[in-house]
């Protein structure tokens, strides 16, 4: 089974999620009107994963009743994780205080309503990692993962993992954590519909990812397909 644990699903027609029905695929979110829809999509595609969920970037435009509506849908049932959801100095410094407080609501209801979480962390792999440790989050994906290297083995230690994306073919950083990642510790994700530097990320590309990942581990493809979907069955647990 090939797996796509971070994609945007609601920005694809009906007749392209159509075509990604051999892969299972966690839809994230990132507003309130994106979760619903992934809710929707899941109720007509077996094989869509729905998370909800508010990206930071979208924490300035938050009113307080969403997250109300947030519970609500999650209280009524077929939500399966929280996500996008998380922190980023990088493109969002300014709103950095109100994405704390916004992540450690989510860092909450994913204890209290046993959910993984699928967490954007970038500029703030740390502070993530460290919420996540204090609230004692049980599941924890940081999606594309282009942290600190040292920080992959306390990932780890913890039963967290990360996810690889496309992008290893032309981002050196990304390629250097999976050459220095254990395999019990990657999924894969495409985090399409998204051009990056030229490259259409989409759910597709992931038989090529699962390749290019058996080629810098040096094991086959077969290999690494099961690994992921064992790291994937934990994370959903």
């Amino acid at each position: 089974m090939l797996i796509d644990s971070h994609c945007h699903i609601y920005g694809y027609s009906v007749d392209e999620v159509q075509m990604f029905k051999e892969i299972l695929i966690v839809g994230v979110a990132e507003d309130l009107e994106s979760s619903i829809k992934n809710i929707e999509i899941s109720k007509k595609f077996q094989n869509i994963i729905p998370f909800i969920g508010i990206h930071p970037w979208n924490v300035e435009d938050l009113r307080e009743h969403e997250l109300e509506q947030i519970i609500e849908i999650i209280d009524t049932g077929g939500v399966r994780g929280l996500g996008e959801v998380g922190l980023d100095k990088r493109y969002r410094s300014s709103s950095f205080k109100k994405q704390l407080e916004l992540f450690e609501f989510f860092c909450q209801l994913a204890v209290e309503k046993h959910m993984p979480m699928n967490i954007h962390a970038l500029d703030s792999w740390e502070e993530c990692f460290k919420i996540v440790l204090e609230y004692n989050v049980k599941n924890v994906l940081f999606h594309w993962y282009n942290g600190p290297l040292q920080l992959l083995s306390e990932i780890r230690s913890n039963g967290y993992l990360i996810s690889i994306n496309p992008s290893i073919k032309i981002q050196p950083k990304h390629r250097k954590i999976l050459e220095s990642a254990e395999l019990d510790i990657i999924l894969t994700e495409s985090d399409g519909p998204y051009l990056y530097r030229g490259i259409n990320l989409n759910p597709l590309m992931v038989r090529d990812l699962v390749k290019e990942i058996a080629d810098v581990k040096n094991v086959d493809p077969e290999y690494v397909e099961k690994i992921v979907e064992k790291n994937f069955s934990r994370f959903l647990r």
